[in-house]
């Protein structure tokens, strides 16, 4: 028996070990594909940037370093006189910022100089890189890494070394960040371990974090109109308990935009904090999914589930990257994402607009450099395996904008009424006629961004867009009318590099049409942190509440997946 037991420990020991030396080996055959040289030319300068002749077919990805290399001395053999090297240096290391058919654009991010058309590039040629183990338990992948990626010049171990490449390693993933900490390429060690054959079934468990059961001692959350409640003081703390609320989960990352959508019968959270996204199943247990990048490289501002059509599931992302608006279209495979569009010069919204908890409607609006949102909207719709475009048939206010809006019946008249923030008010608008407009005490979303509206001119001009919190609609009541439900905060907004803000107070704020007018109200108690996600769903509110943590310089980066029953 104790034999059996030996020899069945000792099979289970060498699985192991065969998953984490298959994971590796298949980890370095994809870094060297990544990693590959790729040679070029400069065509031309236009404006900051440069045009290369490199694209995507050459597995050329946005964000990607080409450096430009000065041959030095020559090294000549002291006996046979032979010309064997010489002492090459990078003068100047070029970005990929943005891909066309045939070509990329391209800045300068090392180097004072002036390239010529015809300079040469060389993708990660010569460049400095550091390795960074956060676990301290990847002492040997370094030399794997170093096999994959030959051409790099390692310069030290420290997360303080100054490199262009940054290989971060920790028990979950390897991530590549360039030298101003974007984040390149991320390889997840579970996908890896996962995917790796092995010589009999393993049942491999799902991430699970932080799950909670729903405490059916929570206080009740029925909607009280024109009276607020009393304010509840939480301290900070990487646990936290919220006694009003039910706490479904939380996980460690400040989140910056969130969304909520039901597919195939299961509530689906898309977090991020600006860098990454996250996927949570929220019904079991705050289960996540995936964890991915967008494809352009840049600011997450906000994030928006798309369904078309049924077992279609598409998430928009609203990216700020190398000084403009970008947007991605990712389809969801079930456990990650595939590219469809990327790097799209405009922004994207998807809409409930029948309100059955699936977003059909795909909106999107110009970039404009003065006013951010820009005066033409459009619908999308998928025409094979890209975007097609077409005239909204409906009436849109003047000033509206995409993010932050609701689309869908709150009066009761069987037509979608436009519900939008702006500059901190509610606007409710129905059949092209203003019904409504808050007090400025809506929104406040911490995700947003500061910059110069023409960087060309000698005299800056500053301005600070907002990507607000969308509105949801449900019936709180029962009475068969849908109540707006939005985010109510007491607090300002801090303009600096990017944008955030000082929440005094959050809280759900409702809307109810009733008679001609529109009665207010609050659903819950009120936090003392942003909320920056809700939906209404089996008869909760649900919500993103977060911590600022490290965007206001100190402080823990959490977010917490809270709700509050409706009825």
């Amino acid at each position: 028996m104790m034999m059996r037991r030996l020899l069945k420990t000792l099979t289970l020991l060498l699985i192991g070990l065969s998953w984490t030396v298959t994971a590796w080996a298949s980890l370095t055959e994809q870094l060297r594909l990544d990693f590959s040289p790729v040679d070029g030319y400069v065509v031309m300068a236009t404006g900051t940037e440069y045009i290369l002749d490199v694209d995507s077919s050459q597995g050329v990805s946005t964000g990607d370093l080409f450096s430009v290399v000065t041959t030095g001395e020559k090294i000549v053999h002291p006996v046979t006189g032979a010309v064997i090297g010489s002492l090459d240096t990078v003068s100047a290391v070029l970005q990929v910022t943005r891909i066309k058919t045939g070509y990329s654009y391209a800045t300068l991010v090392r180097g004072d100089v002036v390239l010529e058309p015809g300079t040469a590039i060389h993708r990660f040629d010569g460049l400095d890189a550091a390795f960074v183990d956060q676990s301290n338990d990847n002492s040997d992948l370094l030399s794997q890494i170093k096999d994959a990626v030959p051409s790099l010049q390692w310069q030290g171990n420290s997360a303080s070394t100054q490199a262009d490449l940054v290989f971060q390693v920790d028990a979950a993933s390897v991530q590549v960040r360039d030298g101003k900490g974007q984040l390149l390429r991320s390889y997840s060690r579970m996908a890896q371990v996962v995917s790796a054959p092995v010589s009999q079934a393993v049942n491999v468990a799902p991430v699970v974090v932080a799950p909670t059961a729903i405490s059916p001692a929570a206080a009740p959350g029925a909607v009280h109109y024109q009276s607020r409640q009393s304010v509840t003081n939480f301290s900070t703390g990487l646990n936290m308990e919220f006694p009003r609320f039910n706490k479904i989960g939380q996980y460690s990352d400040t989140t910056k935009t969130a969304d909520f959508e039901t597919s195939a019968g299961t509530l689906l959270l898309a977090a991020s904090d600006g860098s990454n996204i996250k996927v949570f199943d929220i019904a079991n247990g705050m289960t996540q999914l995936a964890q991915a990048d967008s494809a352009t490289m840049g600011q997450i501002l906000s994030v928006s589930w798309w369904q078309p059509a049924e077992a279609q599931l598409y998430l928009v992302v609203n990216v700020w990257g190398d000084d403009r608006l970008e947007s991605d279209l990712l389809r969801w495979t079930g456990n990650g994402f595939t590219v469809v569009e990327k790097g799209m010069g405009k922004m994207f919204a998807a809409f409930d607009v029948n309100n059955d908890g699936c977003s059909e409607l795909l909106l999107t609006q110009d970039f404009n450099r003065e006013t951010f949102y820009g005066n033409r909207v459009r619908e999308a719709i998928m025409n094979g395996e890209e975007l097609d475009y077409r005239d909204v048939t409906f009436e849109l206010p003047r000033n509206f904008r995409i993010i932050g809006a609701l689309i869908t019946d709150v009066t009761g008249d069987q037509q979608p009424e436009v519900s939008y923030i702006r500059n901190r008010r509610l606007y409710v608008y129905s059949a092209g006629q203003q019904i409504y407009k808050s007090n400025k005490e809506v929104g406040a979303s911490i995700s947003g961004v500061t910059y110069d509206v023409d960087p060309a001119a000698q005299n800056p001009m500053i301005t600070t867009a907002v990507c607000e919190v969308a509105p949801v609609a449900a019936d709180l009541d029962g009475d068969g009318r849908k109540e707006i439900v939005a985010i109510g905060a007491e607090g300002s907004l801090l303009q600096s590099a990017g944008v955030t803000s000082t929440i005094n107070q959050s809280w759900l704020a409702v809307f109810k049409y009733q008679d001609g007018m529109m009665l207010k109200g609050t659903l819950g108690d009120k936090l003392e942190r942003p909320i920056q996600g809700i939906t209404v769903a089996d008869g909760q509110a649900i919500m993103v509440a977060t911590e600022l943590g490290s965007l206001l310089g100190g402080g823990q980066d959490s977010s917490y997946v809270l709700a509050v029953p409706v009825k």
